[in-house]
């Protein structure tokens, strides 16, 4: 029997966080008494959401970059199909850069359609700068979706990301983000963030590591209802890290150290991504049983 489950990982650090679908594959029969297709449901549903909303952030980051060459972050080649409309007063510190793929979208080199527009809106400094004095006001962008969905799923909401930095390294931001996406067949799933960022910046960008953790007082790193009507939250127990390293010696897009726990409603899923090896293993223990899976790189998101 062959079962798939998409989790998300990390594409590359040079953007600080790309989504990536892994599919994972099963042929021993037994294993469906650990994991039917409602589990598979739940855990690919809390993939699919996370890597379309995320990807958005990917986006904006590299819209920033454009006005601001200096931050060591490459162009995103997924927006390059869209309108560049930037505001008329823009500075480092402040302004607005709109994406507008159009109503009719564009349609990227990986062959993903996207509509609508994606506008970034930046305060309190250049977002990739620590903080140079205490500020009521920290560097804060913030990405709004107007009319936004990439292959027909819908996806609206309001996404705030503000660096709380002390050091140049880590550099450390907070993420608040809450978004509803819809489906051609009009189910929908609504999904609220609270997460930290820090970008973990070495001598040689290829050893850059970026770590993922629940924002300190969060009940949950995300939570919301699934398209199946279901109420779902996840914890992370143990910051999810990324590593440059890893991508580029053995193309590992998922974290290599931390633990996420998905509850859906009943259901508590507890994935394990191991202590740093750059593999594509990672454990999924539900009910008493556990699993080891291995993540396939699906060439559709190369």
């Amino acid at each position: 029997m062959k079962t798939t489950i998409e989790i998300v990982g990390l594409k590359g650090l040079s953007t600080l966080l790309v989504a990536l679908v892994l599919t994972l594959w099963s042929c021993n029969k037994s294993d469906d008494s650990v994991f039917n297709l409602q589990d598979v449901q739940n855990l690919n549903t809390d993939g699919a959401l996370e890597s379309a909303q995320d990807e958005t952030q990917d986006i904006a980051t590299g819209a920033l970059n454009t006005n601001d060459p200096a931050g060591r972050v490459e162009g995103d080649d997924r927006s390059e199909c869209a309108t560049k409309i930037p505001g008329l007063n823009n500075t480092k510190e402040a302004g607005t850069i709109t994406l507008d793929f159009g109503p009719a979208g564009c349609t990227d080199k990986k062959g993903n359609l996207r509509k609508g527009k994606i506008i970034v809106t930046w305060s309190g400094g250049q977002w990739f700068k620590t903080p140079t004095v205490p500020t009521l006001t920290p560097p804060t962008h913030t990405i709004t979706l107007d009319g936004y969905s990439i292959n027909g799923i819908a996806i609206a909401g309001t996404r705030t990301v503000t660096n709380i930095s002390t050091a140049n390294s880590p550099l450390t931001w907070t993420i608040v983000a809450n978004h509803t996406s819809t489906w051609p067949d009009l189910t929908t799933a609504t999904r609220v963030v609270k997460r930290t960022r820090q970008w973990i910046r070495a001598t040689n960008p290829s050893d850059d590591r970026v770590i993922i953790s629940q924002t300190a007082g969060a009940p949950s790193a995300a939570e919301g209802t699934n398209r199946y009507g279901k109420k779902y939250s996840v914890q992370i127990t143990t910051p999810l890290e990324y590593s440059a390293a890893c991508v580029i010696s053995n193309k590992v897009y998922k974290p290599v150290k931390g633990v996420k726990v998905v509850t859906v409603d009943s259901k508590v899923y507890t994935v394990d991504f191991g202590t740093g090896a750059c593999d594509n293993t990672f454990t999924v223990t539900y009910n008493g049983k556990t699993r080891t899976f291995t993540g396939k790189n699906d060439s559709s998101n190369d």
